[in-house]
């Protein structure tokens, strides 16, 4: 049986006619000029938007042995870094290009290689570090057979432009969160191949951890899945340098004990990839994305 959808609203519609516009002019700027205005965009307006109160809060909250002009530092680096991110987008294909492999490095190949070779397959769990997009071209790059969860954007016609520019880079399954979602997830894990999820967002239905000192919801879904089906768990990093190059870093994959009893398994590796996520913000926090409502401190005061 067929699901029937709405119409895109008009509103949707002019926003993805100028998201469009945007991305056909900003293309023939090339990599570099494109991924400069977009910094210079980004670090400009960007802390002027409201929403900027949230990452100053959480830098207070989170990190308050920095004093004020160095977090100040960190959300103009953040802007432009996440405007830098967005201007890179509609130039993702020519990051693959053999005449710009010198802007993609990846250390610790070995680490997922090991786990490829062996037949296993399991989950490359990251976070929103530098442009977060580059992780699954650099997965096609190295032919890794994978598969990536994604949330969907507001407006479906965005999320079509969206979608489409990731298959230009990659033959990753794209993944959308929710019930199908999870059923493709299995169906990957169960033919050996990788599964990549971001997961440094607050899930509310998921289970309390600690992060940054402070309790924190956070999903269980990696350390479930890696429980059940006996799959590692990969943690990467991604650190952008000199404005358009990028190191993505394969750390030591995580084992689950099967033996263990299941909730205080589950508890331990979540804990576990929190404090990976932490120690990796603490390295370079202006290239994380402050935005996130990741504890509510807004909420709570």
């Amino acid at each position: 049986m067929s699901i029937e959808t709405s119409p895109p609203s008009c509103s949707h519609r002019f926003e993805a006619a100028l998201a469009r516009i945007v991305f056909t002019l900003i293309r023939p700027l090339g990599i570099t000029a494109a991924s400069n205005l977009g910094g210079f965009l980004g670090r400009t307006i960007g802390p002027r938007v409201g929403v900027t109160r949230r990452a100053r809060l959480n830098l207070e909250r989170t990190l308050p042995e920095l004093d004020g002009p160095t977090r100040d530092q960190i959300v103009r680096d953040m802007w432009e870094n996440f405007g830098r991110t967005l201007f890179e987008y509609p130039l993702l294909d020519k990051f693959i290009l053999p005449k710009n492999a010198s802007r993609l490095n990846i250390v610790g190949l070995e680490h997922l290689t090991s786990v490829a070779d062996a037949g296993r397959g399991g989950l490359i769990v990251s976070g929103h570090f530098a442009n977060w997009e580059i992780l699954p071209l650099i997965a096609h790059l190295q032919g890794i057979e994978s598969g990536a969860v994604y949330r969907s954007a507001n407006n479906q016609l965005i999320d079509d432009q969206i979608l489409a520019l990731r298959a230009k880079v990659s033959d990753a399954v794209q993944i959308p969160k929710g019930a199908k979602g999870a059923r493709s997830i299995l169906r990957l894990l169960k033919s050996k191949k990788f599964v990549m999820m971001l997961i440094d967002q607050k899930l509310n239905d998921g289970i309390e951890a600690t992060f940054f000192g402070q309790k924190a919801m956070t999903t269980s879904a990696p350390a479930g899945l890696a429980y059940r089906n006996q799959v590692p768990i990969v943690p990467v990093s991604l650190v952008r340098s000199n404005g358009t190059c990028f190191t993505l870093t394969v750390h030591k994959p995580i084992e689950t004990d099967s033996k263990a009893e299941a909730l205080g398994e589950i508890t331990r590796v979540t804990q576990e990839l929190n404090d990976f996520l932490e120690a990796r913000i603490r390295e370079h926090p202006s290239q994380w994305f402050w935005l996130h409502d990741r504890w509510s401190f807004t909420k709570k005061g």
